[in-house]
């Protein structure tokens, strides 16, 4: 009979625990009723719940953690994990659960205090990362509706990035950069080809998806080659030069070089943003 000797109790449906020299948090409706520090749990077939592992994580860090977070956040955080799990068919970081139930905590505090959550790569991350925004917007329904605060859209995004790091071959700070750089992409062009981007538009939409499709390219090594790129430098030379100045942009980023021909691709998407923003604006040609 498998046994988990409790070690803190955080609520009656949370307790922290350890078996065979590993710790965990373990979430159970009703796991902690009437238990003490120091007991056994052996008998858990007949409740549902969900192990939070802690392995590689240090003790300190988590015992820290967890003395300042409100055990219905790790609840509700559990409940978030599941549905993420459920929906994502690849194995998810352990380290996952704990940041997360970190993350919301330190939101909902904020919120609570009044400050306001501030998200200006909001519009650039639903467009790149429409499945984990998605995915995150039913998270925060899930804190709003047992929670009763008001959470809003900018918090949406930032879940997004956890969400995009819950698998092991990603990370959320990878999903944040991306965010940042297509933003600063973005306010350039605006700024460089005198136009207001329509972020509703198809071109708009195209052309952050390409960009996107640029950086995970270039850190891959696996660039495209493109055989209309003297064609390109020669008829669109203003807009090859902006790109050239979006390639850098990346470039002092990430560190890495973006080859010509993924230049050249940027070229013609600028291209065609210019000339759909004119053909919105008829009365400005």
């Amino acid at each position: 009979m498998e046994e988990y000797l409790i070690t803190k109790i955080l609520s009656n449906n949370v307790v922290l625990v350890t078996k065979q020299n590993k710790d965990f948090i373990l979430v159970g409706k009703g796991i902690g009723f009437g238990k003490k520090k120091g007991q056994f749990i052996s008998n858990l077939k007949d409740i549902e719940n969900t192990f939070v592992s802690l392995e590689g994580i240090n003790s300190g860090e988590y015992k820290d953690l967890l003395s300042k977070v409100d055990p219905q956040i790790i609840e509700l955080t559990q409940d978030i994990v599941k549905m993420v799990s459920e929906e994502i068919d690849e194995n998810l970081n352990p380290h996952f659960h704990l940041g997360l139930i970190d993350h919301i905590n330190f939101a909902i505090k904020r919120l609570k205090e009044g400050i306001e959550i501030v998200n200006p790569f909001l519009s650039e991350t639903k467009l790149l990362y429409p499945k984990e925004f998605g995915l995150a917007q039913r998270s925060v329904k899930i804190l709003r509706n047992n929670l009763n605060i008001d959470i809003p859209e900018a918090e949406v995004g930032f879940i997004t990035f956890h969400i995009y790091g819950a698998t092991n071959d990603k990370t959320k700070n990878d999903a944040f950069k991306n965010s940042k750089i297509i933003s600063k992409i973005i306010q350039f062009i605006q700024r460089k080809l005198e136009i207001n981007l329509d972020k509703n538009s198809f071109n708009y939409v195209r052309f952050v998806s390409h960009i996107r499709g640029v950086l995970d390219r270039i850190k891959r090594n696996k660039t495209v080659t493109n055989v209309f790129l003297n064609q390109l430098k020669n008829d669109l030379s203003y807009e090859f030069k902006v790109a050239y100045d979006i390639s850098k942009i990346i470039e002092n980023d990430l560190k890495i070089k973006v080859p010509e021909d993924e230049i050249g691709f940027i070229a013609l998407h600028l291209y065609k943003l210019r000339l759909s923003s004119e053909e919105s604006s008829p009365s400005e040609r």
